[in-house]
Parts: C-alpha cells; structure tokens; sequence
C-alpha cells in the first residue's frame, strides 16, 4: 500500500564514527549542531557522559547494532547477543532524549519472513522502553518485515536520484522511510572543479541535487554520508563504541572533513540545507584534466591487429579456419596426422587468447566490484584474502597480467596432463596439442572487442557486465568440452579417461571447490541470489 500526502518535516542527519576519545567525540557533536544537523547515526554507545552532552546539544543518536550483511539465519542464531545489547542500549540511555531509535539490522535479509519474529520481539522490548526501532536495507519491494519496525532506511550512497527509492518504497510499503546514506566519495582532495569526478567540488555539487531534489518526495530521515573519512586500520571497537559501518574495503573518502580534519565544500552545503538558509552555491567548475592513454584499448586493438596479420599473412591459417568451424572432422584429421599444426601461429594465438582472457577478467571484476553483490562477497572473504584481492582491483594492468598468465599456465598444465595419458596409446606431439586447446577458445577474441567498447565508454549498467561475464564463463566451459572431444578422437583416448581429464581441468577443479564453499556457506550464498534477485 502506497503511502499519501507526505507532509512531514525531514530529519537532517549525519552518519558518523565515533572517535576513540571523549574531547574529539565533544567537538564533532559541537560541530554537527552548529551545522544545522539533527540526527547521528553510529554505532552502540555505553558512555552515559556521550549521550548527555547529546541531550544538551539536542542531537539524537541513532544508535545500532554491529551486524553487518547478515543471512535470516544468522540473525536468529544471533539472538541472545542482541538481545543482550538491547538491554544495555535502552539501560545507558534511560532518560535520555539523545538515546533515540535503535538500529536492530543493517543490509541483512529482510526478504526472508522468518526473520520477522525476531525484528518483532526486540521492537516490542524498545517499544515497551518508550523507544523506536528500525532497520537498513537493500531490499525495496521484496522486503517483508517492515511493519515490525517503526521505520526503515535505505541505502542511496553515490546515487544521482535518490529520491527513486523513496518512491519505489512508498509504492509498496505504508511503513515511513529514509536514507541510511547520501553522497559521494572524494578521489583525492588535489582535484578542484565541479567538472572533475571525484573532486570536493564535484562531492558538493552532488550533494547539492540530491538534497534539492528530496525536497520534492521528503523522506521521513535523511543521513549524509559522513562527518569524517573513516580511519584507515580501525580497530572494530574504538573506546565505548562500535562503528556505524564496516571500513570501506576501496577506503574510499566520504567525510564532509577529510582524515586530516579540513573541511570540504560539501560541509557548506549541508549547513545551508540543513539550516535553511541556503540551497544554491556557486563551485567553480575547473578544467577537465587530460584524459590519460587508455590502455586497454590500446593493448586490446594490438592484439586484434596481430590476429589480422596472421589471417592476412599466413595462407596456412587461412584455409584452416573455414575446416575448422565447417568442416571439424576434416580440421581434426589434418591436426592428427600433422599436416597442417601451425605451431608458431597457434602459439601466438595462445599468447592472444591468454592476455584476452586477462582483458575481459580485469572488465568484469573491475565493473562489478562496487556492486551490492561484490561488496557482500568480501564480507564472506577471510581478512587475508580481502588484502590480496583490494590491490588488484585497484591496479587493472597488473589484474589483467595476472589472470592472463594464469589462463595460460592452467592451459599448459591440461595440455600437459593431456599428452601424458596419450603417450601410451598414441604420440601426441606438442604442437598438435597446442592446436587443440587453443583454437576452441576463439569466442574471446569476439568478446574482447566488447569489454574494449565498455571500457572506453566508461558507465555501463551492472547488467550488461554480468551478462558479458557470464557469455564469456559459458563460452570457458564450452571450449573445455570441445577440446576434451577433440583430443580423445586425435590421440584416442577412451571416453571414461577422457572424462578424467577434463574433470582435472584447472577451470572445473576451480568450480568445484566454488561449489564445495557454497555448499558449507549456503544461507549466505541464498542471501547473495536475493541480492541478485530481489534488491
């Protein structure tokens, strides 16, 4: 049921991580009132002498549970612990106008009714308090507990227009709504102009429309995301406090003052819209610096180009592509008896292949990785893993080297094993195994052209990453398949060792140690296909 006629005024707040230290805590909630702020999302506060001084100041906290991500299981397995905190949430701020509405979960899985009860019970102790209670989540109009709650938030981080999830909620829910975070992240604070992504000057300009254009739908709750950037090597706790949200795995800057405690230009910007004495600014807008050498399109069309010069300068290679793709069984019987190998251009092609494989890797993950999926993914990753992965991801030539020369060690490694089981029926030389593996693998070399295309036009929808991942997936799958067929029949090999050996195929073996993993993790694997499917 669609909500009417919203006429309510806006809570106007702030998401904020507690300092380890009562003095910088005072200053920063002195601070946050002068600017107009009213709200203080953050984490769980036991310091009584915290939330006076909130009271006094007449800011509200919004304090919440430190449960990030989780599955509808592992929030009932959870229930002592919350219900613990609750306790100790509504003790330290009996009184207090400051201790204000608890958080009981952020971005878990509100899509699952079996964690209504739950959500029920702990709003029944707040309530019984004279408290309020509410949740943050990823889900719209899949969610199913959001009548057991007070309100819900929603998380519209670096979005343009995030008044659309205001919408879409109050579309489906009668329940009130708000924002558990608003803005966008700073790439460095040397960048100067409206026109540069990533500048405080872009941060304010985005800021500036979005809290323009929330005038229009008026969100029950508003949160800027955030006072500060976060501290790099935060510690989970930090004095009497547990932060408002997991460190950012990219460390990326949000703060409306920076680490070093200067303030950017999106602080100015919140005061005037908060205290509703301004809400137009003049930003200068900078020179857009020059664009840098686009590698990847570089590197891309070289190896196109090698591609054509082979087909243009090899007569060989020319008249093998038509037997192979329309006539294989001829294409396989010149490779068995070895008249037509071209083992120098199917070494090239394998180079081809291998860094083209890195290319479309390095496209997928990198477009992928800011998405709800990805970034829930590394909350199941143990802490070793996530430092091996971040810098990667951060350094796409390197990712791309990389994946490359995996894809090509794992297809030495199966050419090898290939061989070496044929050796005791028939010979199988080199060169032919080389063309073998090989040539199956020419759907990159269409693919590669699309990542290149993504890549050079920048934003993409997350959809046609995905779909582009998952045609070049199917295609890694298919090709195993075709070259197990086509080796068994050159070096006639029986199909049930055949089968042995593709099954030894790095590529299988990795997919099933995915799957062995899935199945020991599988509510959060089913919280991952919600996400997917109903976010």
């Amino acid at each position: 049921m669609a909500q009417q006629g919203q006429s309510h005024e806006m809570v106007k707040g702030v998401v904020w991580e507690v300092p380890g230290d009562y003095r910088t805590a005072a200053s920063d909630l002195i601070e946050m009132r002068s600017v107009g702020i009213e709200a203080v999302r953050t984490g769980l506060i036991f310091d009584r002498g915290l939330l006076e001084l909130a009271d006094s100041l007449d800011l509200v906290l919004y304090r919440e549970i430190p449960f990030f991500g989780l599955s509808a299981r592992s929030v009932q397995d959870s229930v002592v612990v919350v219900d613990s905190l609750v306790q100790q949430l509504l003790v330290t701020g009996k009184g207090l106008r400051s201790a204000g509405p608890i958080g009981l979960a952020r971005y878990s899985d509100t899509t699952v009714p079996s964690l209504c009860p739950s959500l029920r019970e702990w709003t029944s102790q707040i309530r019984a308090a004279g408290g309020t209670s509410y949740y943050i989540t990823d889900f719209i109009e899949k969610d199913a507990c959001s009548d057991e709650v007070d309100f819900v938030l929603l998380d519209a981080l670096d979005e343009k227009s995030p008044s659309v999830f205001v919408t879409r909620w109050r579309e489906a829910h009668a329940s009130p709504v708000g924002l558990a975070r608003i803005g966008t992240h700073v790439v460095s604070d040397e960048l100067f102009g409206t026109r540069i992504e990533g500048s405080p000057e872009y941060q304010a300009r985005f800021l500036e429309n979005a809290l323009t254009e929330l005038k229009d739908v008026l969100p029950t709750y508003v949160f800027v995301h955030r006072w500060k950037d976060a501290r790099l090597g935060l510690s989970p706790e930090a004095g009497d406090a547990v932060t408002a949200m997991p460190p950012d795995p990219y460390h990326r800057q949000y703060g409306l003052y920076s680490a070093g405690e200067e303030p950017r230009p999106a602080l100015y910007v919140v005061r005037g819209f908060f205290m509703g004495t301004q809400t137009v600014f003049a930003f200068e807008g900078g020179e857009p610096a020059e664009q840098p050498l686009n590698w990847f399109t570089l590197v891309g069309w070289i190896l196109l180009s090698m591609v054509a010069v082979m087909y243009a300068a090899s007569p060989r290679f020319r008249s093998m592509i038509p037997r192979y793709f329309f006539s294989h069984g001829f294409y396989r019987n010149a490779v068995r008896e070895a008249r037509e190998v071209l083992p120098l251009t199917s070494t090239a092609i394998l180079t081809i292949t291998g860094l083209s494989i890195g290319m479309i890797a390095t496209s997928v993950l990198t477009n992928l990785r800011l998405s709800k999926v990805a970034l829930h993914l590394f909350t199941l990753l143990d802490e070793s893993s996530r430092t091996a992965l971040i810098p990667l991801l951060d350094a796409p030539f390197v990712l791309t080297v990389l994946t490359g020369s995996a894809a090509l060690l794992s297809m030495a490694i199966w050419m090898g094993l290939w061989m070496a089981v044929s050796g005791r029926r028939t010979t199988l030389y080199p060169s032919q195994a080389l063309m073998l593996a090989v040539w199956p693998r020419w759907q990159v070399l269409f693919i590669l052209p699309l990542a290149m295309t993504f890549e050079a036009v920048g934003f993409i929808p997350l959809w046609v990453t995905a779909a582009m991942g998952l045609v070049w997936v199917v295609a890694a799958y298919w090709s195993t398949l075709r070259t197990t067929f086509d080796m068994s029949k050159v070096a006639k090999i029986a199909p049930g060792a055949s089968a042995v050996i593709w099954f030894f195929n790095p590529l299988i073996l990795g997919t099933l140690g995915v799957l062995v993993w899935m199945l020991f993790r599988r509510d959060e694997i089913a919280f991952v296909w919600h996400l997917i499917s109903r976010s």
